[in-house]
């Protein structure tokens, strides 16, 4: 059987130069080779970028809009997915630059792509955090697949399936979440297959990993432009407030199903 062409890409700004190198020496010492993704930079959004974000699906459920630089890691995250769909390879993992890849990364991509089938994206961090099994533990694996309660928080490491690549650019001409939760909602919405690892493959341990590039100038967290109804509220209206509650409650449902879906994909092929 052919082995199968895995791409590892590494999102990193320009300026990121010590970033760039930390993945470039990582990359060497796991005897795999990295692509960097250039990422996108808030300051240079196109018009067409900016269009993208939807702005009244936000206000109604946020106060807060995303910044610049949130929104150009997700056109970062979309991106790299458009490098894999655009190449030869058949899986990629995409990591941002302050990841640290942990002891048994390679062993534990390989054994993923080879020895567990029915996945299309498979998370290599998850926050600690309620994890549950999707099956019977696997003697001798270097990892077990598990389906994490905080699917949605954090991005720093996904491996996605060609076809997992497809099935969420289908469905990512507009967003309105972080890149991290706006992948995750993807993912659950369209009951695309989508699992995590333990032991983590990659952590955020990097020890320049103080301050993330996506709040370069410190305005991560600033408010709704004033001109915008939002900025005028300090708490949400009513139907914001039950808005956001119905997101979060079909987010809950969406991942008791996909966890479900998981634990009978495994079930049948790893029985």
């Amino acid at each position: 059987m052919k082995e199968p062409k895995i791409l590892y890409l590494a999102i990193n700004l320009p300026r990121s130069v010590e970033r760039r190198e930390h993945m470039h020496k990582q990359a060497a010492e796991h005897g795999i080779e990295i692509q960097i993704v250039e990422a996108v930079a808030g300051a240079t959004l196109t018009e067409e970028q900016k269009a993208m974000y939807n702005t009244r699906k936000r206000e109604s459920m946020y106060l807060n809009h995303l910044t610049p630089n949130e929104q150009a890691c997700v056109h970062s995250h979309r991106k790299a997915l458009t490098t894999l769909l655009e190449s030869d390879a058949d899986y990629a993992v995409v990591l941002e630059d302050d990841a640290t890849l942990e002891p048994g990364f390679s062993e534990g991509i390989h054994y993923m792509i080879n020895s567990v089938p029915g996945w299309e994206c498979c998370k290599l961090y998850t926050e600690p955090s309620v994890l549950y099994p999707l099956c019977e533990p696997i003697a001798g694996a270097p990892v077990q697949p598990v389906f994490p309660k905080k699917i949605p928080w954090g991005a720093i490491g996904y491996l996605y399936s060609k076809a997992g690549a497809e099935k969420i650019m289908a469905h990512f001409d507009s967003f309105w979440l972080g890149a991290d939760t706006q992948l995750a909602d993807i993912m659950l919405s369209h009951s695309i297959p989508v699992t995590g690892v333990v032991p983590n493959l990659v952590s955020t341990l990097y020890v320049h990993n103080e301050q993330s590039d996506i709040d370069d100038g410190g305005q991560r967290y600033v408010q709704s432009p004033p001109t915008s109804t939002a900025a005028r509220r300090t708490k949400r209206t009513l139907g914001q407030y039950l808005r956001y509650r119905a997101s979060v409650i079909n987010r809950a449902i969406g991942k008791w199903q996909m966890c479900r879906k998981m634990r009978r994909i495994f079930k049948n092929s790893l029985s």
